[in-house]
């Protein structure tokens, strides 16, 4: 396997379609090991494949490679397993899905098959859920999501605008669902109380992780969970031994949560959570993203908190009616004070220059939201072989963007990069699952949005106040058509045609000073793939799955905001065009397991005949693993698989090419004193090799030795 530079520079000339795949996970749900053709032996968990996990964020819950949708679930096994420092880590083995920005804790955002840029506002591009609340940040030169990958047992990733239906119109690069941990995942039946205990060490930046988490049952059926998180690292370094600025960051983050289950057949319950994440760091870089000094250094607090209220209804007895509704309150704050003032020598010497605050000595943003969402699944029988699962549902959400704020002081406070205003929007959906004999399923969709952005206020160049009071509405429409046709036991082949239409989001209607008439960004995709499944093919007990995916997703009026240099522009791309190729397959047997994944994305501005921005270079992964059973050992290598992008925007400057080798060892014991416990070593990048990936904005972490130690009890 490696690397051939054309004259296109491509990747994936010497990956094989039918490399063997694996990733060796933890227990997983009943339907996913059922599904599994490996025997289980006694006291030790049973492989289960990515292509084989549940999806629950894509409608009624189904197996990941018979989704009629390119869809990836890390579970808490395959979570733990790459031991992240940050929630863009968690996204290494994902085809088509890239961090953008920089390793900064708060310089992270998310780029899906090319869509997603640093210094846009892909507030509905991309949508991003945490137990179903949406989480989004803009703030100029910072990242859009804060959050601690300890906090999560399951994320999904769903690529495209087909999941536009379920969550929200103008989705085109797909969604992303961060799934919280339960006190059932701590407790055995009849347990009172249980948890885990865990620290990490991180050789790269001697970063350090304390972890600990209590479960209880006090009472039947009241479940309750607390966890507490320490994270801390100083500057990480590259290949070349060099610091990477400010990358070095503390956080504390907590959960709290409860389920209250009841009723004559146990099936209604009443759930809450409570979560918050924070860092306070001095002398940071005000610029997060690119690391640029032109801004100066600000100290700076970062809180993210969402608290969530709920019932659920099961009806037992009356398949027409299971119903869940949930109302949450979500609030994302950056204060700011003591930024460096920017001075400049603007008349001949001996005048004095001419000092500044360009956003403000002390200010505050802020994203505060509150959410309702409803929604039930009615299950029908047509017939003796068509079963039908509709899906009905409402959501709404008010949110409130706040601008920095003068706090006594007599120096300019604000920005015009960052108007005050509220959002408003409203929508309602209806998917249908239709199955026959579990051979054919088809999923048709409509959603309907309403949004309503208001401009309030911003601060000029002057510093002066600037009251707009300005409103703009749209509609949008998110229709949908996929299906799934099993051909054989072996041959399943599915494809999707999704229309979506992205409501302009507060920075795009008030932009450079300017409120702006913009009409709605169309998405029309189109997808198609196919599926293997093999078992028994080479032994007894061993299987393989396969899953490629085509995608075609053609954009009018895309919005392109990037730095021209001088100042950032947002450009409007009549015609732009996506398309590209995904693959996910798997291999195991009772010992040896293997995974594979490749992207290959283009991104093209149809009007010009030039390239899309922030568009990802050709790349895959390949992991080969073991399993010791008598000890339960697993270890492996991995090896990541970068080609070089020449296809490159105006303003971009091409990427090298780079293979990174990772190894990894995961020891389970089952007996003695060591028992419910586990230790992790990883080592990444071992070979400490210099590079850029394609959509950071700095060099790459050199190699790092991972070591982690947990317990449960």
């Amino acid at each position: 396997m490696g690397l051939k530079k054309t004259g296109n520079t491509r990747l994936m000339g010497g990956v094989a379609l039918w490399v063997l795949a694996f990733n060796c996970g933890a227990a997983a749900q009943d339907a996913v090991a059922d599904a599994a053709p490996a025997t289980p032996v006694a006291g030790q968990d049973q492989p289960v494949s990515q292509l084989q996990q549940i999806v629950v964020s894509a409608g009624v819950p189904k197996v990941a490679i018979d989704t009629p949708q390119a869809v990836t679930v890390l579970d808490q096994e395959a979570i733990d397993d790459l031991q992240p420092r940050s929630i863009g880590d968690v996204f290494q083995e994902i085809p088509g899905v890239t961090p953008i920005g920089s390793n900064s804790i708060l310089g992270e955002s998310i780029n899906i098959r090319g869509i997603g840029e640093a210094l846009s506002g892909d507030e509905t591009r991309i949508i991003m859920q945490v137990d179903g609340v949406n989480k989004f940040f803009e703030q100029y030169r910072m990242g859009s999501f804060f959050s601690d990958p300890e906090l999560y047992k399951q994320i999904e990733v769903l690529r495209g605008p087909a999941s536009s239906t379920l969550y929200g119109a103008g989705a085109m690069g797909g969604v992303i669902t961060f799934t919280t941990k339960d006190a059932s995942d701590f407790l055995d039946p009849g347990d009172l109380i249980g948890g885990r205990l865990k620290t990490s060490w991180d050789s790269n930046g001697n970063g350090w992780l304390g972890s600990a988490i209590v479960a209880a049952e006090p009472v039947k059926n009241l479940e309750l969970l607390g966890a507490l998180n320490y994270r801390q690292s100083q500057d990480i370094t590259d290949g070349q031994g060099n610091e990477v600025p400010d990358t070095d960051f503390s956080s504390i983050n907590g959960l709290i949560k409860a389920r209250y289950t009841f009723g004559e057949n146990e099936d209604q319950s009443v759930f809450a959570s409570y979560q918050n994440w924070s860092s306070d760091e001095d002398d940071q870089n005000y610029d997060q993203i690119a690391w640029g000094p032109d801004f100066g250094d600000v100290d700076r607090t970062v809180t993210d908190q969402t608290a969530i209220v709920g019932y659920a209804n099961g009806f037992s007895g009356n398949d027409l009616l299971d119903v869940k509704a949930q109302f949450s309150w979500s609030d994302t704050r950056v204060e700011q004070k003591n930024q460096d003032q920017i001075c400049a020598q603007y008349a001949p010497a001996p005048a004095p220059p001419t000092c500044y605050y360009p956003f403000g000595f002390n200010s505050e943003y802020s994203y505060e939201t509150w959410q309702g969402k409803a929604d039930n699944v009615a299950t029908f029988q047509l017939g003796e072989d068509w079963m039908a699962y509709v899906t009905t549902g409402i959501d709404g959400q008010y949110q409130e963007r706040r601008n920095p704020r003068d706090f006594g002081t007599n120096v300019r406070s604000g920005s015009g990069s960052h108007p005050e205003g509220e959002t408003v929007n409203v929508g309602g959906y209806a998917q249908a699952e239709l199955v026959w004999n579990d051979r054919i399923t088809l999923i048709p969709g409509m959603r309907i949005d309403y949004s309503n952005v208001s401009v309030g206020s911003y601060v000029d160049g002057s510093g002066n106040t600037i009251n707009l009071n300005e409103e703009k509405s749209a509609v949008g429409y998110s229709p949908k058509l996929a299906a799934m046709i099993k051909m054989s036991e072996w041959l399943g082949v599915f494809g999707s045609v999704a229309h979506t239409e992205r409501l302009p989001s507060l920075d795009e209607v008030f932009s450079n000073y300017v409120v702006n008439d913009l009409d709605k960004e169309l998405s029309n995709n189109f997808e198609a793939g196919v599926t293997f499944s093999f078992d028994d093919l080479i032994m007894g007990g061993d299987a393989f799955r396969l899953k490629g995916t085509a995608f075609r997703n053609n954009v009018t009026n895309y919005y392109a905001s990037y730095w021209n240099g001088s100042t950032v522009v947002t450009e409007i791309i009549p015609k732009a065009r996506y398309e590209g190729l995904e693959l996910e397959a798997s291999y195991w047997t009772e010992s040896i397991y293997g995974s594979l994944g490749a992207s290959l994305i283009r991104g093209n501005n149809v009007s010009t005949g030039g390239y899309m921005n922030a568009v990802p270079a050709d790349s895959a992964f390949l992991k080969i693993g073991y399993v010791y059973r008598p000890w339960n050992l697993d270890f492996g290598w991995k090896g990541d698989f970068y080609a070089a992008q020449d296809r490159v925007g105006a303003d971009e400057q091409e990427t090298a090419g780079y293979v990174l080798h990772n190894l990894y060892a995961a020891w389970k014991p089952t007996d003695g004193f060591m028992a419910d416990s586990e230790v992790r070593f990883n080592v990444d990048n071992v070979f400490d090799k210099s590079y850029r990936n394609h959509l950071s904005e700095d060099e790459g972490a050199g190699r790092s030795f991972k070591l982690s130690f947990a317990k449960k009890f």
